[in-house]
């Protein structure tokens, strides 16, 4: 069966084309199956701070839609008109400059995030910055051996996929304890999406047999306090030159 009709850049993702995924079928599955996992791993909100990062406002706002939303967007993948019963929560921002306070959010949560990013430690430095100590980071990231990594098809195809040892690595030198790595999206894209719909309990089986052929990681991890050394010296090379945010409004500035 050929791959779907839509293809992406090969090398970058631009918030045109992810908008457009996720309005097909197979966007909605991923979507709808992605929200689903992040729902079974953690707890509803109960008034904490959350922010998303990345792409992903729908999909977020359907895993709590009643938990108040912050998004950032970043400037290499633009940002569209937001979301009805979200103005005012979405910011196009610099990745080496997140326009938020230190230790101002409770649960961050990126997708479409580490993949596209330009410098991913030093995005990774900042989100270390901005979560309170011992606050949750969840990321979907894809998976360097998995079938969606491999066609340019899905957005999970475009920048670079991260296997599990290197994403220990990354989390570790950033300051995180990890609590989970755990795959998701084990049917290969190319699938009918009825027949995904109705495999959900082989997916789940798959999850435990072959986690290594997940289309995408979820990263769980809670900030360490206080930062590993090499985060300090990056800390002090970089001192006095934070980047503005591209566009901002509604979120705290430091």
């Amino acid at each position: 069966m050929p791959w779907p009709q839509y293809k992406l850049l090969s090398m970058s993702v631009d918030i045109v084309d992810l908008a457009k995924f996720y309005a097909t079928p197979l966007g909605q599955y991923v979507q709808g199956h992605l929200a689903q996992s992040i729902y079974d791993i953690w707890s509803p909100p109960h008034g904490d701070v959350l922010l998303g990062y990345g792409y992903g406002t729908s999909l977020f706002s359907d895993v709590w839609p009643d938990a108040e939303w912050q998004f950032l967007m970043p400037a290499q993948t633009g940002v569209m008109v937001e979301p009805e019963g979200l103005a005012g929560h979405v910011t196009l921002v610099e990745e080496s400059g997140l326009p938020l306070r230190d230790d101002s959010v409770n649960r961050f949560i990126g997708m479409h995030a580490l993949e596209t990013a330009r410098h991913v430690e030093t995005l990774l430095d900042e989100v270390w910055r901005v979560v309170t100590p011992n606050g949750r980071v969840l990321l979907v990231v894809p998976n360097r051996r998995g079938l969606w990594a491999r066609g340019d098809a899905t957005p999970f195809g475009s920048g670079r996929p991260f296997s599990r040892s290197q994403l220990r690595v990354l989390m570790t030198d950033a300051g995180f304890n990890i609590l989970r790595l755990q795959p998701a999206l084990m049917l290969p894209p190319i699938m009918p999406i009825a027949f995904m719909q109705k495999l959900s309990s082989v997916d789940r089986a798959l999850q435990l047999l072959v986690p290594q052929l997940g289309g995408v990681w979820l990263v769980e991890a809670v900030k360490k306090v206080p930062a590993p050394l090499k985060k300090k010296r990056r800390f002090g090379l970089a001192a006095g030159g934070w980047v503005r945010p591209v566009f901002s409004q509604n979120l705290p500035r430091r």
